[in-house]
């Protein structure tokens, strides 16, 4: 059964160099300027980085915080002002600097342990979801 989805959310998937596919729910209710601003970029590519469990990927967007948090959940979607990147996290944890949650990934969480492999500077292709 597919889960009821609202009028405000964006069915996504990144896809990295080693065909490793994730999905994930972007809401523009949690953030409505940084998500239109990334839903009309779509698709788009970007290069991939590992740090302390948040998969961070160049947006080029240079938004500011709209309603920031400093504590993340496993599998929260967010975009990082400093560094101007869309950051998937690995582990629940408290970030360096705000952030804005915009949405989660919905994908098994076995698929998102995989992104421990996932090699530095990697290509990663970000498109709605079909």
């Amino acid at each position: 059964m597919v889960p009821e989805m609202s009028e405000s959310e964006i069915l996504i998937e990144f896809e990295f160099e080693d065909e490793l596919i994730l999905r994930g729910i972007l809401d523009r209710v949690m953030a409505p300027q940084i998500v239109e601003d990334i839903r009309s970029m779509l698709p788009f590519e970007g290069r991939t980085a590992l740090l302390r469990d948040e998969m961070k990927i160049t947006l080029g967007i240079s938004r500011g915080n709209q309603k920031p948090v400093r504590d993340v959940k496993r599998g929260d979607i967010a975009y990082m002002p400093l560094g101007d990147s869309l950051c998937i996290y690995l582990s629940d944890m408290r970030t360096f600097s705000p952030v804005n949650v915009l949405g989660r990934i919905t994908s098994p969480t076995d698929s998102l342990e995989q992104l421990r492999g996932v090699r530095r500077g990697s290509m990663v292709t970000v498109r709605l979801a079909e």
